[in-house]
């Protein structure tokens, strides 16, 4: 029988189930109803997306955790995520991928899907996968309905162009999300990204202005007054103390963490008004806070603050003590260590003009210093300009240290080595003192069970070489470099083995110099005088030491006249380079011009005289000093063929002369290449054209030579002597000069008798140096073999008159003298030039008969050939690149490079210059200076290395040539070698565009 009850209850079970089973068909992912919709967002928002953004907000709050906190820069707003943290972070990351991953894959219309794109997104940039991150925030600024999700994608996508660096890209999105809306949280990141943005682009007051916007909208009290700090820090870094002061007011009413209170509280006397009450109030601050066992860790930074707080008041020598201070804390902190030794070294470099010991400091300062701090880069330009300054100052003290002591009588020199040995030994005693008293103090310390702790000395110069003051002893490189000088003057050299006190173990070993002690000079090196014995480990008496060591000092002395010499050469050279680091980088003409005149004044007759004159008219005229004018004059009247007198009457010489030398090549090239063919009256034609278009270029000494050989070609030997002597005369220092002295010389002989017949060759010129193609700028033609050959003995035979062929070689009429040929032609092959000649009466005692070889037909010029298309494309916006070509073993040339990387680190060290050498063809060497922007930066470039401080000044006629190249030129310039079809190439572009 049916059970009523029983059958109701198994109706409404069933009903359930089909209602149940109704329901979650209709939930499935491919319909799209209401009830459907809402079962996809709640199961995507509350499982994957949930557990993957709870993960993604633990993550990011460790990493805000751990933000660098370096109170002496502006603190970062973003959690600093280097390589290294990139990977530690790959799988917090890769499991926040993989649970966002859920509603992308399950729940796919879900709202929730962007969002989680979002999530996938931000793991990807944490990782370092910026191109994956980019794309992810494209597709979603792209695909979603959502204003607040293309908001958020926007904002990480600006954070990833600003990650990689693509600040164009990251500006175009920071004004396409003016066009955006979002909710506050947005509003906050977008602030403070733009806020990051205008930090790197050195706009602080726009940043202030972001950061003012972002303020609201940060909720937790902490990360507030954070925020607050960092705007405190951008107003005093812009001269707004006031505002600074209100907003390190505002930190300190919300009781912020005790290290943000602390700096906060030091901050405050930085931006002070600094009267009597406030400087009490701040001094009496200070003293509390040094007394404070809380601080202890902080005792390096609040003398430090100290010590800005007099700087503030020009109070430097109390505030380098207080930084002294700072340096000899206790503290682990590498980076304050390296602010005190950068303030240390600004007040001796900038308010002091103590350079030396600016030097020591700003060489720590560059080993302490990270080297991501944004200053760093100047500061290590600094610190290099100082190292060199410190050396040409020691340089010239030592040498005329030296060259003083050599001038004393034998007994003032003897009573002032038994000085210096006497102030050698009393150091000795004083360190083994101070070490005795050291070695006491360690061993009470570890008897009582304490760990000993060493800090540095307080001479400024021990924190300049590097005396750091290391927790542990074999971690002081000073102290062990101490030790080892103590143990090798005691004991002398000795190897690592046992039994080392046995006297037959001691071996002469580098002793360490005494203080005080002279310094000789070996060779082009300064080192300091040994004052140990090298005879005996040890002394038998003081006196017999001190002896000794005077005895040391002595043989250390220049007293030869060589040595004296070479002391005078070097002070004169670091006294140059001395008004060179005044005048271009130290900036202080006053110190320059005091340098220069002093040099002048010693060696009046130096290699840098004329430079120097040049300099110091610069420096004066740029003082309006009527001093100027003299030192014009004295260019003028000493050296009027000098570029630097053309330079003072005319400052744009260099300019114009660069263009003339280009068109001067060109035609050298020319009419060399007709000279090689024998086609002399084209080549006097093209010569004669070029000198008077182009009369006065760096070139000359190359032209007049050509010149000189195409008379000795074309015209009679009476003329030949003058010629040659009278470029021996113009240009005493040129390369050719020798050249043509043992030309002279030739002649010499051959008018004394010495040399039988007349000077005649046979022999077709060769050219050795430079074959056709390979073109230098300023050593054009080398004719090695154009020196003629010892006369031969012609004997007379007539011979019947011959009509001569007409031809371009400017043959001398029948009857006149034949020219003397200036090279050697094929044997075996008449000289076409060669006419008539008269026996000269000294060369034989008989009579002679004139004689008339025979000449050969000229054979027909070839038809020139169509020229060829250029391989190389102008582009004057393009990279460029200097390149200077030079014979390949010209002693000149041998330390070419070293100085151009040192001209490029004084005068262009921000450029970071590359300089590349490399063989270019079996004769020459081409150095590639390199990248510049633009051609006309590297023309300018181009211009100072010929300048007065350029290396290519000196070099002006060692047969060189300088010219630019674009990067995209420089493969196949490279590749084809050919100098001169480049140069074709190259004169009509740079010359008229450029």
């Amino acid at each position: 029988m049916l059970n009523p009850a029983r059958f109701a209850f198994t109706s409404a079970c069933g009903l359930f189930v089909a209602g149940t089973a109704l329901l979650l068909s209709g939930c499935s992912a491919e319909r799209h109803n209401v009830v459907a919709r809402t079962y996809q967002n709640i199961t995507a928002r509350d499982n994957g997306y949930f557990l993957a953004r709870e993960k993604m907000r633990a993550e990011e709050a460790k990493l805000y955790q751990e933000r660098p906190n370096d109170y002496n820069r502006v603190l970062p707003l973003f959690p600093v995520v280097d390589s290294i943290k990139a990977i530690q972070l790959i799988p917090a990351m890769d499991e926040v991928t993989k649970k966002a991953s859920l509603p992308i894959q399950r729940r796919g219309t879900s709202d929730w899907t962007d969002d989680a794109y979002i999530l996938v997104g931000k793991a990807r940039f944490y990782k370092h996968e910026y191109e994956d991150a980019a794309k992810t925030f494209k597709y979603v600024n792209t695909t979603s309905n959502d204003a607040n999700a293309r908001h958020e994608a926007l904002i990480w996508l600006m954070r990833t162009y600003m990650a990689t660096k693509q600040w164009d890209n990251a500006s175009a999105v920071s004004d396409l999300l003016d066009k955006e809306t979002g909710k506050p949280a947005n509003a906050r990141e977008l602030f403070l990204t733009r806020a990051q943005y205008y930090l790197h682009e050195g706009n602080d007051q726009k940043a202030i202005e972001n950061l003012q916007k972002a303020l609201p909208h940060i909720p937790k009290k902490d990360e507030r007054s954070r925020t607050r700090y960092i705007l405190a820090q951008l107003y005093q870094n812009n001269g707004k103390d006031k505002e600074a002061y209100a907003e390190l007011n505002k930190i300190l009413k919300r009781n912020p963490p005790y290290e943000l209170d602390f700096f906060s509280k030091l901050m405050l006397g930085q931006v002070s008004d600094l009267n009597l009450a406030d400087r009490a109030r701040l001094e009496k601050y200070f003293a509390k806070l040094l007394k404070d066992p809380k601080n202890k860790e902080y005792r390096d930074k609040i003398y430090y603050e100290m010590a800005r707080l007099d700087y503030r008041q020009q109070r430097y020598d109390p505030a380098l003590k207080l930084l002294n201070q700072s340096l000899r804390a206790n503290t682990t902190n590498k980076a304050q260590r390296g602010y005190s030794y950068l303030l240390s070294g600004r007040i001796y470099y900038e308010n002091l003009q103590k350079y030396r010991l600016a030097a020591a400091y700003y060489d720590s300062t560059t080993k302490s210093l990270p080297r991501e701090t944004p200053e760093y880069a100047s500061i290590k330009e600094r610190s290099d300009i100082l190292q060199d300054f410190a050396k040409q100052i020691t340089i010239i003290e030592t040498q005329d240290s030296l060259l003083n002591l050599v001038r004393l009588d034998t007994a003032a020199l003897r009573t002032k080595l038994l000085a210096y040995a006497d102030a050698e030994m009393l150091r000795r005693k004083q360190e083994e003192e101070r070490q005795a008293a050291l070695a006491a103090r360690e061993a009470n310390q570890m008897a009582l069970g304490i760990d000993p702790k060493r800090t540095a000395e307080g001479d400024p110069l021990a924190f300049g070489t590097g005396s750091t003051g290391q927790a542990w002893y074999f971690d002081n490189p000073t102290a062990l470099s101490r030790a080892r000088g103590d143990f090798e003057r005691r004991w002398g050299s000795r190897p690592l083995t046992d039994n080392w006190r046995l006297s037959s173990l001691a071996t002469t070993g580098a002793p360490t110099p005494g203080a005080g002690a002279p310094v000789t000079v070996r060779g082009n090196e300064n080192s300091a005088v040994n004052p140990a014995s090298q005879a005996s480990a040890k002394v038998a008496t003081p006196e017999d030491e001190r002896k000794a060591l005077a005895a040391q000092y002595r043989q250390a002395l220049p007293f030869s006249a060589e040595a004296q010499a070479q002391a005078e050469s070097q002070v004169q050279e670091a006294l140059f380079a001395l008004g060179g680091i005044y005048n271009q980088q130290l900036k202080e003409p006053p110190r320059a011009i005091e340098t220069y005149e002093q040099l002048l004044k010693r060696f009046p007759k130096g290699p840098h005289t004329v430079e120097t004159y040049y300099t110091l008219y610069l420096l004066y005229r740029e003082q309006n000093d009527p001093k100027a004018e003299q030192y014009a004059q004295r260019l003028r009247t000493e050296f009027p063929n000098s570029s630097y007198a053309r330079l003072v009457a005319d400052p744009e010489y260099l300019r114009r002369a660069s263009v003339a030398n280009e068109a001067m090549s060109v035609r050298l090239d020319s009419a060399f290449a007709m000279y090689k063919k024998q086609e002399f009256r084209k080549a006097t034609a093209v010569m004669a054209r070029a000198r008077r278009q182009y009369p006065e270029t760096d070139l000359n000494d190359r032209a007049e030579y050509l010149q000189a050989l195409l008379v000795l070609r074309t015209q009679p030997p009476t003329t030949h002597k003058a010629v040659l002597t009278s470029f021996v005369q113009k240009y005493p220092e040129s390369p050719l000069t020798p050249r043509v002295q043992e030309m002279l010389t030739t002649y010499g002989k051959y008018e004394a008798g010495s040399l039988a017949g007349a000077l005649a060759s046979t022999e077709k010129p060769v050219v050795s140096f430079f074959r056709p193609g390979e073109v230098d700028n300023r050593m054009r033609i080398d004719y090695e073999n154009d020196v003629p050959p010892a006369p031969k003995p012609v004997t007379p035979t007539p011979a019947p008159a011959t009509p001569q062929p007409k031809n371009d070689k400017a043959t001398p009429a029948a009857g006149q003298p034949t020219a003397v040929s200036a090279g050697p032609q094929p044997a075996g092959k008449p000289d076409k030039a060669a006419k008539p000649t008269e026996q000269p009466a000294a060369a034989t005692s008989q009579p002679t008969a004139p004689t008339t070889a025979p000449t050969q037909p000229v054979p027909a010029a070839p038809t020139t050939p169509a020229p060829e298309p250029s391989p190389y494309m102008a582009n004057l916006a393009a990279a460029h690149a200097v390149a200077i070509v030079y014979p390949k073993d010209a002693a000149a040339f041998n330390d070419l490079q070293n100085q151009l990387t040192a001209y490029n680190n004084r005068y262009f060290k921000a450029s970071n210059l590359q300089i590349q050498a490399q063989p270019l063809g079996a004769t020459q060497q081409v150095l590639i200076i390199q990248p510049w922007p633009n051609s006309k930066v590297a023309q300018n470039y181009a211009l100072k290395l010929r300048g007065p401080q350029g290396p290519l000044m000196k070099l002006r006629n060692a047969g060189y040539q300088s010219f630019l190249i674009g990067i995209d030129n420089l493969p196949v310039f490279l590749s084809r070698g050919n100098v001169e079809e480049y140069l074709r190439f190259a004169q009509p572009v740079y010359s008229i565009k450029n």
